[in-house]
């Protein structure tokens, strides 16, 4: 295998903002509604299940210790199958997209009693593949599913803007970085609020309002993926998100 093969596959594409909106979106609503149904661990904030995994251990409650530990398994093995994934494939975005809408579909259709622990550690393991395949919108970097880095970044965004001290060419960048991250934050907000919803009236189904975003996505990508290939470079001014 070519090093260029391993420097594009590994490196993902930028992202559409309105792509990046709808990720955002389904980031949210996954993390609602497994808090909610599903034992009260987190699909996606790893930072979540670290902390409460650590009052489990300092509590004695070694009951919780698995439920907390088991999605950032979870998470860490989709984060290494997504690597892996990147390396040896043109299409692992699609793929990786892919396989998050039909792991969600058959997820919906199980009981109310399979088991809490392995549905969150599935969640877990797919949504790792969807952090770590949309990582940038435009020139920014921007996370689809916790909100830390992208909140910390619409702050910095809006002050630069703000700022009277600073070039025209900052303020600008710093407008469009506001713009950008505050609406991810807001769609963020917009799915776990649709979540919370859906997770007492849904149950598991409520997985399936995912697939129309995600498969929206999927064909942008495809569309995107049909054009002639131009050379990328990613974005050197990327602050990473946390």
């Amino acid at each position: 295998m070519s090093s260029t093969l391993m420097t594009t596959n590994t490196i993902p594409e930028p992202s559409e903002l309105s792509d990046a909106l709808i990720l955002a979106s389904t980031g949210g609503l996954l993390d609602a509604f497994v808090y909610l149904n599903h034992g009260h661990v987190f699909a996606n904030t790893m930072t979540g299940n670290v902390v409460l995994l650590g009052i489990a251990i300092l509590g004695h409650q070694w009951r919780e210790v698995v439920p907390h530990l088991v999605p950032i398994l979870g998470f860490f093995a989709g984060v290494s199958s997504s690597r892996h994934l990147r390396t040896r494939s043109n299409r692992a975005v699609t793929i990786a997209l892919a396989f998050e809408i039909i792991t969600l579909f058959a997820l919906g259709w199980m009981p109310a009693s399979f088991p809490d622990t392995l549905f969150t550690a599935i969640v877990a393991y797919v949504a790792a593949f969807q952090v770590t395949s949309f990582r940038h919108v435009n020139q920014l970097s921007f996370n689809s599913t916790f909100i830390t880095g992208n909140l910390r970044n619409a702050i910095e965004g809006v002050h630069d803007a703000l700022d009277p001290f600073g070039t025209p060419d900052t303020r600008e960048k710093g407008r469009a970085q506001g713009l950008a991250l505050g609406l991810i934050c807001l769609c963020f907000l917009a799915g776990a609020v649709l979540g919370a919803w859906a997770a007492p009236h849904l149950a598991n189904r409520s997985l399936w309002l995912t697939e129309p975003l995600l498969f929206f996505v999927a064909l942008r990508n495809l569309r995107r993926a049909a054009k002639p290939e131009s050379p990328h470079v990613a974005a050197p001014n990327a602050v990473p998100s946390k």
